[in-house]
């Protein structure tokens, strides 16, 4: 953890690939709010325990979760279901879906993610797109 007098930094360990790799998430808190970085990651406790009340959640979400369970590609990884899940879990208020695959960047994937994550996350949900800025 690193504090200092207008923000603090903590991080805690997200489940990716070990003992391959160790991957991080972050949480940032200021002032004017606090954001959870999840960097890779499946669904895990430690992340949504970082992003607890957290004002907005910035999660790695590969793909659709149906197309992600058809085709095993679950480990190591969310699926749009678990990221609904983790920010659920932890109370976050914004759901900002990232590092998003190829197939969940076609509009028409994008939009029934949006209503699968809607389905179970009662807070704001934004699909990321490169260069974009979100008001936090």
């Amino acid at each position: 953890m690193i504090e200092k007098d207008d923000f603090k930094v903590t991080t805690a360990l997200a489940e990716h690939v070990q003992p391959y790799l160790d991957s991080l998430a972050y949480r940032i808190d200021t002032k004017e709010g606090s954001v959870v970085f999840t960097g890779d990651t499946q669904p895990c406790d430690s992340v949504i325990e970082l992003s607890k009340d957290a004002d907005a959640l910035v999660c790695m979400c590969w793909d659709d979760q149906e197309v992600m369970d058809s085709t095993g590609e679950m480990q190591g990884q969310c699926g749009t279901v678990g990221a609904a899940e983790m920010a659920q879990k932890s109370g976050v208020r914004k759901l900002i879906l990232s590092h998003v695959g190829p197939n969940l960047s076609q509009e028409s994937v994008t939009e029934k993610a949006i209503s699968d994550v809607g389905a179970v996350f009662d807070g704001e949900v934004v699909v990321a797109k490169e260069l974009m800025q979100i008001n936090i």
